[in-house]
């Protein structure tokens, strides 16, 4: 519950700062994003105890974000549009918090990535993962086990290295 005010506040300040017209700090922006993420995290952690499945399983022709490295702003959102494909495939309530939480960090991301004057990303892929998804939907709670458990770790190593927000 702390984590949630804790997110309102500093939304508001946010948009307080950005209303008053001067740009936003790096610094900021990197409290922002680790703020969601964790935030995201936590959420995360409280789901997963609905997935339970046996750490002895192996999976194999799914690769995740987590399997691409994280070299600047254009990967970041990347690999958040790839795990909000995945979400809205999943098509479970239990997962609408997380898959608002992801909308939201990619709205930060896109916008400093605008004040960094990167190159615009362009979201979508070669379509070979929404037909992965499609033809196994019977698959689902394994399949949002190892998105959660994913993107979990994906989060995880962003918020350690923030520095990776300066760079496109």
């Amino acid at each position: 519950m702390r984590c949630v005010a804790a997110l309102m506040c500093f939304t508001l300040l946010t948009l307080l700062a950005t209303s008053l017209g001067g740009p936003l700090s790096a610094e900021i922006v990197r409290n922002h994003v680790k703020l969601l993420a964790q935030t995201t995290i936590v959420r995360i952690q409280r789901l997963s105890d609905e997935f339970q499945i046996s750490p002895n399983m192996v999976f194999s022709g799914l690769e995740l974000p987590l399997d691409k490295p994280i070299k600047g702003l254009s990967s970041i959102l990347e690999n958040l549009d790839t795990f909000q494909v995945i979400l809205v495939h999943l098509q479970m309530s239990s997962t609408s918090q997380i898959h608002a939480d992801i909308a939201s960090l990619q709205g930060v991301v896109r916008s400093l990535a605008l004040l960094l004057d990167c190159p615009s990303h362009k979201a979508g892929g070669d379509g070979h993962l929404e037909t992965f998804l499609r033809s196994s939907t019977a698959f689902h709670v394994t399949i949002g086990s190892i998105t959660l458990n994913r993107l979990e770790m994906f989060l995880s190593n962003l918020t350690m290295d923030l520095d990776l927000l300066e760079k496109c």
